[in-house]
């Protein structure tokens, strides 16, 4: 057979492009995902700076927990005595502006000494903000579990004890331990920006000395002095302390138990303005309350009438 030379023809067929993109889905899954961690991040923050009341307030409002007057809403700025802002630092609503401030510009608020206006704390609202900022300085130290803040009718009252684990000097002397030292150091920062007077008192539990020389006056008398010199090197005004007082083992802590450690302890009051005129009429400084009282010649000049 025959086969006629015919042409071969070869068909060539241009191919697309694949296109290997995937499209804009991702874009969407990966901003809800920062979304979240945002989200994530800013609660474990407000977390972090709320106290105890104010995550109660917040667990309440997510619930819809309500009140007398509605939903407790935790960020509502006109029922708090204080605002938070988004830098971390605490400011404080008017109410809570303490007496005659400073118009010191290093002073005011947001800055690095806690943040705090300088000025005369008296009010209750005004001590809160006060305490709680001290005890923000004390839940850092090493010293917690020792120390107690509350506000009492006469100010702030800082309670610095032993225990049977940490001592704040060496047993049966006035040497301070370095942990104690610091923790005075720390609060001076705050100290320092009030204009309250403070009153420092020491305290020993009730185990006496073999001798008669040195006894537990002298004892409780020396830590305090002791105390109110860190205190002062931490930024606490010479003048602020208007009174230092060794008690020895007059007042225990621990009643039941006068020779426990917890009985050992410095006392740290910082006075209200109406405290500290009381105070100053009790040892003799002339003030308003101390003009109703009757001196000694008084008291004879009458009874020599009579």
């Amino acid at each position: 057979m025959l086969h006629k030379n015919e042409p071969i023809i070869i068909k060539r067929q241009k191919r697309g492009k694949r296109n290997h993109g995937h499209g804009g889905a991702w874009k969407v899954a990966f901003a809800d995902f920062t979304l979240a961690m945002m989200a994530l991040f800013m609660v474990l923050w407000i977390m972090q700076i709320a106290d105890q009341k104010e995550r109660t307030m917040i667990v309440q409002y997510l619930r819809g927990d309500m009140n007398q007057t509605g939903p407790i809403n935790p960020f509502e700025l006109s029922q708090s005595s204080s605002i938070i802002d988004l830098e971390g630092n605490m400011s404080i609503a008017p109410s809570v502006v303490p007496s005659n401030p400073s118009n010191r510009a290093e002073n005011t608020v947001g800055n690095e000494d806690g943040g705090l206006i300088s000025g005369q704390f008296d009010t209750k609202e005004q001590l809160t903000v006060l305490a709680r900022q001290l005890n923000r300085v004390v839940q850092n130290s090493s010293m917690a579990d020792n120390i107690t803040v509350t506000v009492v009718p006469q100010g702030i009252r800082i309670l610095i004890h032993d225990n049977v684990d940490q001592f704040m000097f060496t047993r049966g002397s006035a040497q301070m331990q370095p942990y104690f030292e610091e923790l005075l150091l720390s609060l001076g920062p705050i100290l320092k920006n009030i204009t309250n007077s403070m009153v420092i008192s020491g305290h020993t539990d009730s185990t006496p000395y073999a001798g008669s020389l040195f006894t537990n006056w002298e004892l409780s008398s020396q830590r305090a002095l002791l105390a109110r010199r860190v205190l002062e090197r931490g930024g606490v005004k010479r003048d602020q302390v208007i009174q230092v007082t060794g008690m020895a083992d007059q007042i225990p802590y621990i009643i039941t138990d006068t020779a426990a450690a917890a009985n050992r302890r410095i006392e740290a009051l910082i006075l209200t303005s109406s405290a500290e005129q009381l105070l100053r009429g009790m040892i003799g400084a002339p003030n308003e309350s101390a003009k109703n009282g009757i001196s000694i010649d008084e008291i004879m000049q009458k009874n020599a009438t009579n």
